[in-house]
């Protein structure tokens, strides 16, 4: 039998270049199970949590003494001031074994200003029953750093957010999905009647009247009931090529830093960009106004505000329709457009119509 199949979809394979099954879709019920725990990092460069102003952190430090049989005087009040609270996230992998590995982030709760170099510690991990599903530990590999003097300070990304990598690890086994159903169900990552149509087609096309479109996201599969027969049916069902429909042009915005990712065969209309700015500066100049020296005056401190409004030459650029989005984009950077310009321009052209794709915003 698997003779046979591994013949037809070498022959459906030599016809059809494209996705797989695998590719477009996900088997129904195998799912990643997310994790959450409240935790403490240690070791930090004294970046962790003011405890006068986060109770809950010492608290925590003394429940952990505690539960190590080291129990502080009554009244003793600690100020550690390189221990963060945190909370743990993850996702557990789909039929996860115990002993099986993930990643976490941690991310800080209280009012650290960086968990860079820190270890968390021992962290239990559970899901919304509230059962203990795994338990995380390790370094944490923090991408932002930030510095501060007396008068100045400076951020780059975010310190206070970090991973682990492997650093959890399942306890309990997660839950498996059904293998006694007749049917499986495949769940499209991105639902559409083309490619839920195109599914069915190849599908039938090796395994004959096996495949039935349930909508737009859903196509359900007669299976064998046997485990071992199961295993090998999906495994040669995920290899199943298809031919996916042309994916919509997509402009991806990042929000918070600007950035802007472009899909391909992105095209616009004819439109005119005009861009410009407009500052606004406000400058305090305190001075001290005192009396003479022989005067009955007061000293008295005012202030000096200073007040300018700039309006920036605006730049006019006219896109005919042959200019891809890429052009425009290096347009409006020619120009000097700003970041916060650049998606405020493609939120607009947007919004006339004049972009064709779809813009998300992330």
């Amino acid at each position: 039998m698997f003779c046979l199949l591994a013949v037809m979809l070498s022959c459906v394979a030599q016809t059809v270049e494209g996705a797989t099954i695998q590719s477009l879709s996900r088997i129904g019920g195998n799912r990643s199970n997310r994790v959450i725990g409240y935790g403490l990092v240690v070791g930090l460069p004294g970046t962790g949590d003011q405890t006068t102003e986060i109770p809950y952190t010492t608290q925590t430090i003394t429940n952990m003494l505690r539960h190590m049989g080291i129990n502080l005087p009554a009244g003793q009040f600690m100020q550690p001031n390189n221990v963060s609270a945190v909370m743990v996230t993850g996702n557990i992998p789909p039929e996860a074994q115990p002993g099986q590995k993930f990643n976490v982030t941690v991310s800080a709760m209280g009012n650290a200003s960086s968990l860079r170099g820190g270890i968390l510690l021992m962290t239990e991990l559970h899901g919304a029953s509230g059962q203990v599903y795994a338990q995380a530990q390790g370094s944490l590999l923090v991408t932002g750093a930030s510095a501060q003097g007396a008068t100045a300070s400076l951020t780059i990304n975010n310190p206070d957010v970090g991973r682990v990598e492997n650093g959890g690890i399942v306890e309990v086994p997660m839950p498996t999905a059904n293998t006694t159903a007749s049917a499986v169900t495949l769940m499209l990552r991105r639902p559409d009647f083309v490619t839920a149509a195109r599914m069915v087609e190849a599908i039938n096309l090796v395994f004959p009247g096996s495949a039935i479109a349930q909508g737009s996201g859903v196509v359900q599969v007669r299976a064998p009931s046997d485990p071992n027969a199961r295993v090998g049916f999906l495994a040669a069902l995920e290899q199943i090529p298809v031919h996916p429909p042309k994916p919509v042009p997509t402009v991806v915005i990042n929000a918070q830093d600007g950035t802007v990712i472009m899909g391909a065969n992105i095209r616009i209309s004819p439109c005119a960009v005009a861009t410009g700015s407009l500052s606004v500066s406000v400058q305090n100049n305190p001075q001290v106004s005192q009396p003479n020296m022989f005067g009955r005056g007061v000293t008295v401190a005012v202030t000096n505000t200073k007040v300018k409004i700039k309006s920036h030459k605006a730049h006019l650029v006219l896109l005919d329709k042959s200019a891809s989005l890429e052009g425009v984009v290096r347009t409006l950077n020619t120009v000097g457009a700003t970041p916060a310009q650049l998606v405020s321009i493609l939120e607009a052209m947007k919004a006339d119509g004049a972009l064709h794709a779809r813009l998300k915003v992330i």
